[in-house]
């Protein structure tokens, strides 16, 4: 099959390596500055194919490729123009390219709506925040007390490893429905209302939760670590974080900058689903 990588970080590099690898035809575009693996052509302009493999997010808020390796902005519709009939596959792909693609007939699939590469992306970003966190003191994981806020899948994750090397790890969370659940499972669980004392204990705390859990963050004691894991804008506003005295990091992203390897060999499984199920429907 011949396909086209659009664009992506050091990911989609390596995912092209593994497509070439599997037996496909790769090209490569808006990797310009990316060194490609053997086999894998370079293509100055968007070309047909068989299928289009675009990056996660797929796009900027101007409709932008994400291209970190390129120097010029590419349009994603120059690439939907060019692609001819090919399948159109993607990571987070707003209604906007959907409805562009589908308008021109090509057939649509988001790879992010695997649960398997969601939950592997989830791991790596656990792991990779305590990664993060574990550079960012002089003190030993066992000797901290960290506040992890949000029981989605990063939260359990990263309870469940933290768990592991630090005894003190509580669980903050607004619903009282996950907090028990947490409590069952062997967690400390707290309320956002909490006593001040216990927050001001906390040498870390990693946000998970979509939106604000800690209204003060003048609450937590200055010189803590805080890193925002959540999808922007976050629960956190790192200005505040600067003004309360704590030492915030914008982790977004981790995934790719953290474990590329394992998070391009996620992504290739949910390509290769993807492949073969248009492949049957053909």
């Amino acid at each position: 099959m011949k396909i086209l990588v659009c664009g992506g970080d050091e990911r989609f590099v390596l995912l092209s390596e593994l497509l070439q690898k599997s037996g496909h035809e790769v090209k490569c575009y808006a990797l310009s500055r990316a060194q490609l693996p053997a086999g894998c052509v370079r293509a100055d302009a968007p070309v047909s194919a068989d299928a289009v493999i675009l990056p996660v997010p797929a796009e900027d808020a101007r409709g932008m490729l994400n291209a970190p390796f390129e120097q010029s902005p590419c349009r994603i519709e120059g690439i939907l123009e060019r692609a001819g009939d090919a399948v159109i596959i993607g990571g987070k792909l707003s209604a906007r390219l959907r409805k562009a693609a589908e308008e021109r007939g090509q057939q649509v699939f988001d790879y992010m709506q695997s649960p398997a590469l969601v939950a592997e992306n989830a791991s790596i970003t656990a792991e990779g925040a305590i990664s993060q966190l574990m550079g960012r003191t002089r003190a030993a994981l066992c000797d901290m007390r960290v506040l992890v806020i949000g029981w989605g899948r990063i939260g359990k994750l990263l309870m469940r490893k933290l768990g592991a090397l630090c005894p003190s790890v509580y669980l903050m969370s607004a619903n009282p429905a996950s907090r028990a659940l947490a409590g069952a499972l062997g967690h400390r669980a707290i309320a956002p209302n909490c006593d001040t004392q216990l927050l001001k204990s906390f040498d870390a705390v990693i946000n998970t939760a979509p939106a604000p859990v800690i209204s003060d963050l003048c609450a937590l004691r200055e010189g803590c670590i805080l890193l925002e894991l959540a999808s922007a804008p976050g629960g956190v506003d790192m200005e505040k974080a600067a003004e309360a005295g704590l030492e915030g990091i914008a982790s977004r992203g981790l995934p790719g900058r953290y474990a590329p390897e394992s998070a391009a060999a996620a992504i290739f499984r949910a390509v290769e689903d993807i492949l073969k199920e248009v492949s049957e429907h053909e």
